[in-house]
């Protein structure tokens, strides 16, 4: 029998620990992101305790740093992780998602 496969999101803040801030699990993958881009925190549940940070009307502004992709296994669930390293970026909105 083929092994399930489990997708992970996981997002580190760089200027901190360099620890997960957050993680999001799927049963199909993830959109492809690319160094550079922008990624908004509008009201993610943080992990360790910390809750929500941000919201649609105040995000928390990042932009992608690295990327990482690991694969591993874990009783017979194949677990396929991308692992998106942020820093902040403290510059406004692009006008096309209305600042």
């Amino acid at each position: 029998m083929a092994a399930s496969t489990q997708y992970r999101l996981l997002l580190f803040d760089i200027t901190g620990e360099h620890r997960p801030v957050a993680k999001f699990v799927s049963s199909t993958p993830f959109h492809t992101v690319h160094v550079g881009e922008r990624f908004d925190d509008t009201g993610w549940d943080r992990l360790n305790g910390i809750g929500i940070i941000a919201s649609s009307e105040k995000p928390v502004r990042y932009t992608v740093h690295s990327i990482k992709h690991l694969i591993s296994k874990e009783n017979d669930v194949l677990i396929v992780s991308y692992c998106l390293n942020l820093e902040p970026y403290h510059g406004g909105s692009s006008p096309v998602w209305k600042d």
